[in-house]
């Protein structure tokens, strides 16, 4: 299933990346090598990861505390936000 992904992601990803890199080296990588297989996981069965009540689905990362939210669509997956599991639930609540 194809994947696309809203525009703000990519600025999601940046500031984790940079938040764990700045922890320590490598572990940006190793926080955007679970985003990847994460994404991996939703391709292959996007209806496995649990429904929110706003017709989005969420998946979780393993290592980290993070989550991902998703819309599947009728041929591609729509991914919306990356976001740590502390922050507050309204962000990225509005994207589409």
């Amino acid at each position: 299933m194809n994947v696309v992904y809203h525009t703000l992601v990519q600025r999601d990803l940046d500031d984790a990346w940079r938040y764990y890199e700045s922890a320590s080296e490598g572990l940006g990588d190793q926080f955007f090598d679970e985003f990847l297989s994460v994404i991996a996981s939703i391709q292959r069965n996007p209806n496995h990861w649990p429904p929110t009540d706003k017709g989005r689905r969420v998946a979780l990362f393993s290592r980290f505390p993070y989550k991902l939210l998703f819309r599947v669509e009728s041929e591609r997956v729509k991914v919306l936000v990356v976001r740590h599991q502390k922050r507050s639930p309204a962000f990225g609540d509005k994207r589409r």
